[in-house]
């Protein structure tokens, strides 16, 4: 299923369906009942690749048919495996099992290592996660590897700083908090039954709103249009 249907989907509050296992995307509410921490730890989990657990020489050599699920549960890590378990379950609301001959098992039927790809492609989407193809690009010279590395230091630096400035920064709860205060039709007794691509769109459409309307003001004002970076409101979200 392409990337827009998948949006689409989830937009209306509607599952995806891959192999016909259906894939809902989770409420805010249903997040913060069980913990906003909880709830990071297990699509971190969920979300993680072969490099990210084995590093990128060592996934080279793991057979092309073998998905992330068929190494964490072939591992022999009892903890590593019951997490996971847990984590899946959590995303996909159904039994998960894994059976040697078989392979991986969800709410009863096998699932390939193909279909197992595209279902962690939708709960990455679901839950806002953007694929390592979508923020990166591959140098071309030696002038553009170094650019690539100083972006790649400064992102390093921006996440040591708010590691650092923990009690500063905005946590979830301000999140929606600024979020029903500026959007049309939200508050705090509907806010709640949003999903989270739904929360991150709505949220990412009224900080481009404000900035629209920010930067008119400035203009208006005798700013130098060369100074702002004017984008209109009604532009694709990134």
């Amino acid at each position: 299923m392409d990337v827009e249907s998948i949006k689409l989907n989830t937009l209306a509050r509607l599952p995806t369906t891959i192999n016909g296992i259906e894939i809902f995307p989770l409420t805010l509410k249903e997040i913060i009942l069980m913990g906003h921490g909880s709830y990071i730890q297990a699509l971190n989990l969920v979300t993680l690749d072969q490099e990210q657990l084995f590093g990128e020489e060592a996934a080279r050599h793991i057979p092309a048919d073998f998905s992330i699920a068929d190494v964490i549960f072939l591992s022999n890590q009892a903890e590593l495996i019951h997490q996971y378990t847990k984590s899946l379950a959590l995303f996909l609301r159904t039994d998960i099992e894994y059976h040697r001959e078989q392979g991986l098992s969800i709410g009863g039927s096998i699932v390939s290592s193909e279909a197992f790809q595209q279902i962690i492609h939708v709960i990455k989407i679901q839950n806002c996660i953007r694929s390592a193809e979508e923020g990166a690009f591959n140098p071309l010279n030696e002038q553009a590897r170094k650019i690539k590395e100083q972006m790649l230091r400064n992102q390093k630096k921006i996440h040591q700083l708010k590691q650092e400035d923990t009690d500063e920064s905005l946590n979830f709860s301000d999140l929606i908090s600024i979020l029903c205060s500026r959007a049309n039709g939200l508050n705090l007794f509907n806010v709640f039954d949003l999903n989270m691509f739904q929360f991150h769109n709505q949220f990412s459409r009224m900080k481009l709103l404000d900035d629209y309307e920010m930067n008119i003001q400035a203009l208006l004002h005798g700013a130098d249009s060369k100074q702002i970076q004017f984008k209109h409101w009604i532009s694709k979200l990134t």
